[in-house]
């Protein structure tokens, strides 16, 4: 996955040379919201291709006491392009959102009305709540590194990425109350679920290729 790629590829950058031991619990240490686990098994498989790959390459290997020795590992003059290329082309490209939450709603006709609007406010809820405890963690935090208090420390840069997700975790709970709102208010209506007689015209619709136009113009608007 290019995230864990370019994850552990910057770590080995800033840390090295560097273990894969201190590359997970500085992952770990992170805990970004919005972004999914890198797990210990990924981080080392990781290490071990870009290895492969001439992108990072062995440093040192120790053993301390009777522990297992551990590697150290160090970037390459190849990695450092591949960082900086992948690096430039993650922040400059705008990737579609791989959210759950759209596959589970275009079914959302199959539930009720009530059972919709339900879990509508739910799910505004758990986001208020992670907004919340965001918001205080940045409270809580300072973006000026002081020796004794590292625990405290968190980049300018950090802290801003940590306010994009809090708003877009807002917009998106505001999305959630304002669309239980329109269901209740009748504006919204769902519908119900399709019988057999309008199921056979959409299957023989997605034959003809009635809707490849409109598939088309969804598909250049994401893209």
């Amino acid at each position: 996955m290019w995230s864990t790629r370019l994850l552990v590829l910057g770590l080995v950058r800033w840390l090295g040379p560097v273990h894969g031991y201190l590359v997970r619990r500085e992952i770990d240490s992170w805990r970004m919201p919005g972004v999914s686990e890198v797990g210990a098994g990924s981080v080392y498989h990781a290490l071990k291709k870009l290895t492969g790959d001439g992108l990072i390459e062995v440093d040192s290997t120790e053993s301390v006491d009777d522990r297992p020795a551990r590697t150290s590992y160090r970037i390459t003059v190849e990695g450092e392009a591949e960082f900086q290329r992948l690096l430039r082309e993650k922040l400059w490209e705008a990737a579609p959102i791989d959210d759950p939450f759209h596959t589970a709603w275009s079914f959302a006709n199959v539930l009720g009305r009530a059972e919709n609007t339900a879990l509508l406010r739910q799910r505004a809820d758990t986001l208020y709540r992670r907004i919340d405890a965001c918001t205080a963690l940045l409270a809580s935090s300072t973006d000026r590194f002081t020796t004794g208090r590292e625990q405290l420390y968190m980049p300018a840069h950090v802290r801003a990425l940590l306010r994009r997700q809090i708003d877009l975790w807002l917009a998106d709970a505001e999305w959630c109350e304002s669309t239980a709102g329109r269901i209740e208010a009748g504006e919204l209506d769902l519908g119900g679920e399709i019988g057999p007689e309008q199921a056979a015209a959409w299957r023989e619709s997605i034959r003809d290729g009635c809707h490849h136009e409109v598939v088309e113009q969804w598909h250049r608007a994401m893209d």
